[in-house]
This record gives C-alpha cells, structure tokens and sequence, in this order.
C-alpha cells in the first residue's frame, strides 16, 4: 500500500491515509566532515483524535490496525536492525501515543553510512526506496547533494485508494529540513527555503504533489 511508497519507518503510517491529515518530517545535521545525524519523524498530533478512535479497532476498509504492542515491537526490531548497520550509531526512538507522534534517530559516520541507513529500511519493508533517493557529499568543494527521482509506482499505489481515502492527504506534508555547520552558499531546488542564519535548507511539499511527481526533492547545496 502506499505506506510503503511514502515512509516505510512506522507501522503508524497505516493509519495515515484513514486521518485527516498528518506530517512526515526528515532532519538531517552534517557535519563539515561528512559525519552527521538524521531524523525520521511521523506526526499524526493534528489527527489525534481520530487516530485514537481508529486505534480501537481491528479492521476497518481494509487496513489492519496495528496494536500500541505491535507498533512498539516493530520500532524495536528497526532500531536493531539499524544498530547493526555500518557506520550507524546512537540509534533511538520516541513513541508518543498522547499526541501520535514516532521518530527515529541515529547518527552516521558518513554519507555512505546515511545511504546504508536508507538501503537498511528498504529491504526490511521490501521497498525500492533507496533506488529513487540517496545522498553524497564532497568535503573539498562542500557540495551536499540530495539525489530522487520520482517512484511511477507511487501514483499507482495512490490512485488504488478510495477517493474518500485519497482525498485525506489533501493536510499531509513531506518535510526534508537539511541543517550544516558552514552558511549556505546556494541551493538549486525551487521549492527550497534558506534559513534566516544561512546554516539550514528546508523543503516542505504537499504528499500528494510528491506522490504525482509535481514536487521535487533533489537539491545541491553548495556550502561557503
């Protein structure tokens, strides 16, 4: 289904396409050597309440809804996972059933090991993810290069979703926020933002736009 296609981290992300509306948010700290941390976030608070009535439930069209134990089980089995990948470390995660909220977090010694983080997850859900996104990055000329092409698979996926179910990612956002230790130079997405102190670029896209293709990821930022 299209939780695959969108952000395989969370068994939460089920229950996305059944909410009002929901964030996916990306945070990733380099470091001027190459080394940095990321940040997977899966943000349901604005849908709360309909979430912890869906949670109540077995089935409803279709879609198992995954227990707070199953939930918690397959966030410690990624967590493992990733803290046998190379290059990973300080690998954490938050469960937040008040306010729905999931992340996952760990640092990479590298870009190779940011890349293995995203490979990683993608054979565990048995995705291409990693085949449409992965990242480089060149300390001499500070050049951090985020690659994606869009998935034709994932316009596919979305449009096997009832209307009523497609029509609620009208509110869901994709948030790619890139945050370095020198000031940005320039940066070549259209939809990129510079922070105010020049140290952070930030891309937010409606789900929907990037499901179809009309939104873009890829982005060279070009450090001073």
């Amino acid at each position: 289904m299209i939780k695959k296609v969108i952000f395989s981290v969370f068994m939460l992300i089920t229950l996305c396409s059944l909410s009002s509306c929901f964030d996916v948010v990306e945070e990733i700290n380099m470091k001027t050597n190459g080394s940095g941390s990321i940040t997977g976030t899966l943000n349901l608070s604005k849908s709360r309440t309909k979430v912890s009535s869906l949670m109540k439930l077995d089935k409803i069209d279709g879609f198992n809804i995954p227990s707070q134990a199953e939930i918690r089980k397959e966030m410690a089995t990624i967590v493992q996972i990733l803290k046998n990948t190379k290059g990973i470390s300080n690998v954490d995660y938050k469960l937040d059933f008040t306010n729905y909220i999931a992340s996952v977090s760990c640092d990479f010694q590298n870009v190779n090991a940011l890349n293995l983080y995203t490979e990683t997850l993608a054979k565990h859900f048995k995705t291409k993810l990693n085949t449409y996104s992965n990242y480089s990055y060149n300390s001499s000329t500070k050049t951090f290069i985020r690659n994606y092409k869009h998935n034709p698979e994932a316009i596919k996926e979305f449009n096997k979703l009832k209307p009523e179910n497609q029509k609620s990612f009208d509110q869901a956002f994709y948030t790619s926020i890139y945050r370095f230790q020198n000031t940005v130079s320039k940066q070549d997405n259209s939809l990129g933002k510079i922070s105010g102190n020049k140290q952070a670029v930030m891309i937010k896209v409606p789900i929907p736009n990037l499901v179809s293709g009309q939104a873009k990821l890829g982005n060279t930022i070009i450090l001073k």
